[in-house]
């Protein structure tokens, strides 16, 4: 029995050994897809609707926000 034992135990840890660096190299993957769809979206997100002539203006003008009176 142990002679049957000892290959079959060698040939699921290779297996496993293979699984686990397949499964490794899959989250690895994973991993970069996501911190490249992040930055991605970052990028969008602070690059979208600036329009730098215009916003220097603003910055020089001094107001950032409009006064509005109400009349009661």
């Amino acid at each position: 029995m142990r002679t049957t034992l000892i290959p079959m135990r060698m040939h699921l840890r290779n297996a496993l050994r293979r699984e686990k660096d397949t499964v490794g190299y899959n989250l690895a993957a994973l991993q970069y897809l996501r911190r490249k769809s992040e930055a991605e979206r970052t990028a969008l997100f602070f690059g979208e609707d600036v329009d730098e002539p215009k916003m220097r203006e603003t910055v020089a003008e001094g107001k950032k926000r409009k006064r509005v009176s109400i009349k009661a």
